[in-house]
């Protein structure tokens, strides 16, 4: 396994951490603190001030990140193997968090399991996984606690199980989850608990042969859910 981690640290009136990455090989694990405003973790061509995205090579390892802290970033364009584990941890405002997995689908992302735990306000988050190539037994688990966070999922899997539970107002979450499968069985499961005023929910499931399945429990006033199933019929919308 190889890893580098390129750490920059420029110090005034704020203190900005920067972390670069450049990761390939089996059974690994990283676990990266920041501590702290304006802080970065990004790819190994960057250079001070200009991030650019991260690329991970590997199976059976794990990424744990906990960013604590304002403006903070975490940007990957890739994370190529099978039986990938994420934890990461945002404690605070404004907040980036981009990332993606096997989006070209040249790679394989089977059997992942992402853990994200959200504290703050106005956070923005895009996680795209395996968008041109199913990957297959996938669980993503959410925890959101905060008010105007904006959520863009894209997955495409089969055999996959999201649970996901917001205690806020005004957020937003754009959810798309297409996968073909060979059968019914080869389903996919989405859980939303929804607690708080003034949200926006729109979710797509677009599974072919396999079978899509949605559960929403909430407390929630004045919000605007829409929910799209569709196995290959007639294009509908809310």
């Amino acid at each position: 396994m190889r890893i580098l981690l390129v750490l920059f640290l420029s110090f005034g009136l704020y203190a900005d951490n920067e972390i670069y990455i450049d990761q390939t090989g089996d059974n690994g694990a990283i676990d990266i603190e920041q501590l702290g405003s304006s802080n970065i973790i990004g790819g190994a061509d960057a250079v001070s001030g200009q991030m650019t995205a991260a690329i991970l090579n590997g199976g059976s390892w794990v990424f744990d990140i906990n960013q604590i802290g304002s403006s903070n970033k975490f940007l990957t364009d890739g994370i190529y193997g099978d039986n990938f584990t994420g934890f990461f941890e945002f404690d605070g405002d404004s907040n980036e968090f981009i990332f993606s997995m096997d989006t070209t689908g040249l790679n394989s992302a089977d059997f992942g399991d992402l853990n994200l735990d959200v504290t703050g306000n106005t956070n923005y988050f895009d996680v795209d996984i395996a968008e041109n190539s199913s990957s297959d037994y996938f669980d993503i688990d959410w925890t959101i606690l905060g008010d105007d966070n904006t959520f863009t999922i894209d997955i495409d899997s089969d055999y996959y199980t999201n649970f996901l539970d917001i205690f806020g107002d005004d957020n937003t979450l754009t959810l798309t989850k297409s996968g073909y499968g060979s059968s019914s069985t080869d389903a996919g499961y989405f859980y939303l608990d929804l607690d708080g005023d003034d949200n926006t929910l729109t979710v797509t499931q677009s599974s072919t042969l396999a079978a899509d399945w949605l559960k929403i429990e909430g407390d929630a006033s004045n919000s605007n859910i829409c929910i799209v199933q569709n196995d290959g019929g007639t294009t509908t919308s809310c």
